[in-house]
């Protein structure tokens, strides 16, 4: 879908932060590796969210559609350049066994992705691609917008603090703008483990904020 297209386009490397700790993962919501399908009633719905709110991809299995974005990457992060732009986060993490799902409202957009995994495994790998998500504060990444050229953009980066939260947290903060420091875009992705489960959200900062509580709630309680 479109609105899913566009999000990716603007997070590029989509995914999160530096690991904080925080408190020890609470009791396992299951004691073993939940497949696609186990895990996809556990997703949110646009009725979760609140009025305004409708889903970008209703049906997980057609998919989210063609990205913008064709190629390009990170020009000066050496940490980010051996993934292009699509990021670390799918090659660190995996996508097998992961379901996601993507929401609008009001031009907003977020993106929800589930994980299952053994909680050892599932912490080394967020902790290397967070750590190469937040290894330049500040660079240079090239768009290659397919037929319609290319573009250049300047990307901030920060690692966030995700506070009174149970679980092992990790946040991330990242600006895009043009060459001429114009037009900026946010976004904002905090990702929670609880056991074997781990629920990932991405897109504008106050939907995100507000998605948590309902996210973590129907997928690991």
């Amino acid at each position: 879908m479109a609105g899913l297209a566009l999000l990716a386009a603007l997070t590029g490397c989509s995914g999160g932060g530096s690991g904080s700790g925080g408190p020890a993962p609470g009791p396992a919501p299951t004691s073993t590796r939940l497949k696609a399908e186990d895990l996809r009633p556990l997703l949110l719905e646009a009725s979760d969210l609140g009025k305004g709110v409708r889903s970008l991809d209703p049906d997980p299995d057609k998919g989210s559609g063609e990205s913008p974005v064709t190629g390009g990457g990170p020009r000066d992060c050496e940490a980010l350049e051996p993934y292009g732009h699509d990021g670390p986060v799918d090659e660190l993490i995996g996508t097998k066994g992961s379901v996601t799902r993507g929401f609008s409202r009001d031009g907003e957009l977020l993106s929800q992705q589930l994980y299952s995994r053994m909680p050892a495994s599932m912490s080394d790998r967020m902790n290397k691609a967070f750590a190469a998500l937040t290894a330049c504060p500040e660079y240079s990444e090239l768009l290659v917008l397919g037929d319609q050229g290319t573009a250049e953009v300047l990307v901030k980066t920060r690692a966030i603090e995700v506070k009174g939260v149970e679980g092992r947290t990790y946040g991330y903060e990242r600006t895009v703008m043009d060459r001429e420091l114009r037009s900026p875009t946010r976004t904002m992705t905090i990702a929670v483990t609880r056991g074997w489960t781990t629920v990932m959200l991405t897109g504008a900062p106050d939907f995100v904020k507000e998605a948590l509580e309902p996210a973590l709630r129907k997928a690991t309680q």
